[in-house]
C-alpha cells in the first residue's frame, strides 16, 4: 500500500476510534435542545458542547503528526511535540469542565423534577 493510503487508513481508524463518543454526544444535544429552557439545559448543552469539540480537536491534534509524518517533515514533528502536549492538556481540561457540566445538569434536572412530586 502506498504511505496516501496508509494515512487515510489511520486516519480512518482514528475516526472509528472516537465515532461512539461522537454519537452519543450528538445524541445528547439532540435530547437537550428539546428540554425545557432552564439553568441545567443550558449547563448540559455548554457541557456536551465541549465535550464534542474536545473530540473533534483531539482527532486533529492525533491527524496532525501523521500528516507531518506523511510529508516526510520529521523536524516539525520534534519541535510540536510539547505544544502538542500542553493542547491534549487543555483539551483533558475541557473535557473535564464539560463532563461537570453534564452532571451539574442531571442533578440540577433531577432534583427539580423530584420536588414537582
Amino acid at each position: 500500500m502506498s504511505t496516501d493510503t496508509n494515512l487515510l487508513m489511520t486516519l480512518l481508524s482514528l475516526v472509528v476510534v472516537q465515532l461512539p463518543v461522537l454519537i452519543a454526544v450528538t445524541a445528547g444535544l439532540v435530547l437537550a435542545v428539546g428540554a425545557p429552557r432552564t439553568a441545567a439545559r443550558t449547563g448540559a448543552l455548554v457541557g456536551l458542547s465541549l465535550l464534542g469539540a474536545s473530540c473533534l480537536l483531539g482527532l486533529a491534534l492525533s491527524a496532525l503528526p501523521l500528516w507531518l509524518v506523511g510529508r516526510g517533515d520529521f523536524a516539525s514533528i520534534s519541535a510540536l511535540t510539547q505544544v502538542l502536549g500542553m493542547a491534549r492538556f487543555a483539551l483533558n481540561l475541557a473535557d473535564a469542565f464539560g463532563l461537570v457540566l453534564v452532571v451539574w445538569a442531571l442533578i440540577s434536572f433531577g432534583a427539580c423534577y423530584f420536588a414537582r412530586d
